[in-house]
């Protein structure tokens, strides 16, 4: 009998997704491609900035369905950029494929996060990760919530929460502006 290893699947997709026309990001935080992404976006003086559930294949020159989603609520919100920041930084289109909890990556996430939103005069950011279940996702969530209610932060949503309570994710929802609410 021959055995034969399965091939590991990848933790985040092979599937390539354009940016959309002139929506290339301007900042990336790592710069350089890592297992862990604390923020992507074309910054500018009006972003959209949105809190998702955990980064997945977007990068420099690629993007994703989640980031793309973002970017069109963005345009059709009336933003001149856009933002995202995840409530855990670790890279998994599977949120059930990501490692365990490190605090010390999840405690540098929230000072990237923290970092921009009072360096560029945010007000309000767009919850967007919908019902977590996982810890590190659950943990960066809460600890985004209280970080965001010290600062005086507002955080807003589209449509009705889920029965968990969460805001709805980006890409199972229709935005409309007269959709908005505030947690």
């Amino acid at each position: 009998m021959v055995k034969t290893s399965a091939k590991k699947q990848p933790k985040v997709t092979e599937i390539i997704v354009n940016y959309p026309e002139n929506q290339a990001p301007n900042w990336v935080e790592p710069q350089l491609y890592h297992p862990y992404r604390f923020g992507i976006g074309k910054v500018s003086s009006h972003p959209l900035v949105a809190i998702c559930m955990n980064p997945s294949a977007a990068r420099d020159q690629t993007s994703d369905r989640t980031v793309n989603r973002v970017i069109a609520a963005s345009q059709k919100l009336g933003y001149d950029g856009w933002v995202v920041f995840n409530t855990y930084p670790e890279r998994a289109t599977d949120a059930s494929r990501m490692d365990e909890f490190d605090p010390v990556l999840s405690q540098k996430n929230i000072e990237v996060i923290t970092s921009f939103l009072l360096t560029n005069q945010i007000t309000e950011v767009w919850g967007a990760w919908g019902d977590l279940k996982y810890e590190a996702l659950k943990h960066g969530r809460d600890a985004i919530k209280e970080m965001l209610k010290q600062h005086g932060i507002n955080l807003f949503h589209f449509a009705d929460v889920t029965k968990a309570g969460n805001p709805r994710h980006p890409l199972y929802l229709k935005v409309e502006p007269e959709r908005k609410r505030y947690l």
